[in-house]
């Protein structure tokens, strides 16, 4: 099904050109065959084989019910003042070639991305200030992501603090304002993130300089997992928990890292961090509603 958005955006390295989805103004648009592949859910990856001697198919094995790469196609029209304008608006989508371009498509409330590689195919009619194309993006990672993002700040507990009732000097009875401890009120360490997508979403967590031996400890739709990156970090380090990876601007950190694949939140689910980590920097957590 075809749907015509509020607009649609294309950037990559720092440059972005807008598609508007009304008006008649001079400028890039997304015409009224809208953009195909956006709403649908890619081509399937299963296959069905047939059962020889009973009814139906053989099932299909939990978490098998996997989908390809998703192809975006943008129907869009240049309008300029002349053609040279015309040309001009061309040229802006054209210089994004040989580079992954991230496609972004506002429809309502709604405002996700896909990221990937970019073709164009240009309409053969000659008009003095207009012309058609058709701009498809093949997306390896075929999930649209909100571009919005939920950003959390863990903060190692102190290890001094305590928690519970103080009985006064001596322990002869309670003294009075009543003292709980700083524990009681200090949940810097804690965190919960949601999804509010269709999908699964992978959080990217980003530990800064100077943690050490990092421990995060996750609970979500009843199960418990930990994401473990050992030694010393001399520089922030990326976590990527969908690919399982960890890098920082230099280096792949991929052999210090354990338990990323564990922390997807599943549509609709929220899950609960905590780091149990001592040290002097943070962790910051970001997760973004996700949908296929």
């Amino acid at each position: 099904m075809r749907r015509r958005p509020l607009y649609a955006e294309l950037s990559c390295g720092g440059r972005a050109v807008r598609l508007d989805g009304i008006g008649r103004a001079d400028g890039l648009h997304v015409t009224s065959d809208g953009i195909e592949g956006w709403w649908d859910t890619p081509d399937p990856k299963w296959t069905l084989t047939e059962r020889q001697s009973a009814d139906g198919a053989h099932d299909v094995a939990e978490g098998m019910a996997l989908y390809s790469a998703r192809t975006v196609t943008v129907h869009a029209a240049a309008l300029g003042a002349d053609r040279e304008a015309t040309k001009a608006l061309l040229d802006s989508v054209l210089s994004m070639a040989h580079e992954t371009v991230r496609l972004r498509v506002v429809d309502g409330s709604e405002d996700t991305w896909c990221e990937g590689l970019l073709s164009a195919s240009v309409g053969t009619e000659w008009h003095e200030r207009a012309m058609t194309m058709d701009l498809t993006v093949v997306c390896p990672d075929p999930r649209r992501q909100a571009t919005a993002a939920e950003l959390s700040v863990l903060l190692p507990a102190a290890a001094s603090l305590t928690a519970g009732l103080s009985y006064g000097e001596g322990g002869l009875g309670l003294a009075y304002p009543l003292d709980y401890g700083k524990g009681a009120l200090d949940a810097r360490n804690v965190c919960t993130v949601t999804n509010h997508g269709t999908s699964t979403a992978w959080p990217t967590i980003r530990v800064s300089r100077g943690m050490a031996d990092v421990e995060l400890l996750a609970a979500c739709a009843g199960r418990s997992s930990t994401l473990s990156l050992a030694g010393t970090c001399t520089t922030e380090v990326t976590i990527d928990c969908r690919t399982r990876t960890a890098a920082t601007a230099r280096m792949d950190v991929t052999r210090r890292l354990t338990g990323a694949g564990a922390l997807g939140v599943p549509a609709g689910e929220t899950m609960r961090l905590v780091l149990l980590s001592a040290g002097t920097g943070s962790v910051s957590v970001e997760l973004r509603d996700t949908y296929i």
